[in-house]
């Protein structure tokens, strides 16, 4: 029982981790190219400022419940995968 357990919460780590190593490599990529309208330039430094300085200010709580829900995916994913390749191998040894 502890060896699934140990496979599943890598699994789910490594889901986080991917999820958000995305999430940093487009926000870098997006402030690289980011190009104000001129014509509206007051409206959108202000908006930037407020999104560069502060971020977003989301709960902790939304943290948790998405960090748990990636962790989730990661899980069921192991779980899936381990199903299918049980299934596969009994499928192969019945033919044989």
């Amino acid at each position: 029982m502890k060896k699934p357990l140990i496979g599943s919460l890598i699994v789910g780590l490594i889901f986080a981790f991917v999820y958000y190593a995305i999430q940093i490599i487009q926000g870098m990529y997006l402030s690289k190219k980011y190009v104000p309208d001129i014509v509206d330039k007051y409206t959108t430094m202000d908006y930037l400022q407020h999104k560069i300085t502060f971020g977003h200010e989301y709960s902790s709580m939304w943290r948790i419940i998405e960090f748990s829900g990636l962790m989730l995916l990661g899980i069921i994913v192991y779980f899936t995968w381990k199903i299918l390749r049980r299934i596969t191998t009994k499928s192969n040894k019945s033919l044989r």
